[in-house]
């Protein structure tokens, strides 16, 4: 999965053609969400999918649609931007790094949790923006009836995030392959599916 940053910068980037995004806190807030399925399961990512709307790691745009077409606040459309940077997430890194990846196909966990931590605080220090939207979360009011997740594991997951990036990158080791151009690059990219999901579900539901 994409961590935090990565999730951010994209929504970010998404909301420059959406500016009635681009400074609410509640859909910044929705935008971290869905990886507070951690709080309930810890490392256990049996649920993962489940929450990621069927989108942890291949796309299923059409359930996000779905989603937003029952759930649409500010908060929800970010939860949905969140699902479909993941969905974009795995199959590029698959596909343009195989040097990342075991013999078996599986992904090399060691390379691969250094490269995304320690990229990821590096552009959390670098971009003050980054720093605006973690204060946007921090102010926003958590929803108390989301279908997937509850009231605590939102506000908790939140809380955990924060202390973590105003905190030390928990990796030190030298990036080998996602690095900051990687997930710049990555973002740019990801807006696209996120702008044509976004613009099939406003014109199947009339939504303005």
């Amino acid at each position: 999965m994409a961590l935090t940053m990565v999730h951010l910068l994209a929504a970010d980037r998404w909301a420059k053609g959406h500016p009635e995004y681009g400074q609410d806190p509640g859909f910044f807030y929705g935008v971290i969400s869905p990886d507070a399925i951690h709080i309930r399961d810890g490392n256990d990512k049996s649920h993962k999918n489940e929450i990621h709307l069927n989108n942890w790691g291949v796309p299923h745009p059409e359930d996000v649609i779905a989603y937003w077409q029952a759930h649409h606040a500010p908060f929800d459309i970010g939860y949905g931007v969140h699902v479909l940077t993941d969905a974009q997430w795995v199959p590029r890194y698959r596909e343009r790094l195989p040097e990342i990846l075991l013999p078996s196909g599986l992904l090399n966990t060691d390379i691969y949790y250094n490269d995304t931590f320690v990229t990821d605080f590096r552009l959390y220090a670098a971009m003050p923006r980054l720093e605006e939207l973690l204060s946007l979360i921090e102010g926003a009011d958590t929803p108390a009836d989301h279908p997937l997740l509850n009231e605590y594991e939102f506000s908790q997951w939140r809380k955990v995030t924060l202390e973590a990036y105003r905190g030390k990158c928990p990796f030190d080791r030298p990036v080998r392959f996602i690095d900051e151009k990687y997930v710049l690059d990555f973002v740019e990219d990801s807006v696209a599916m996120i702008d044509d999901t976004f613009a099939r579900f406003a014109r199947q539901s009339d939504f303005t």
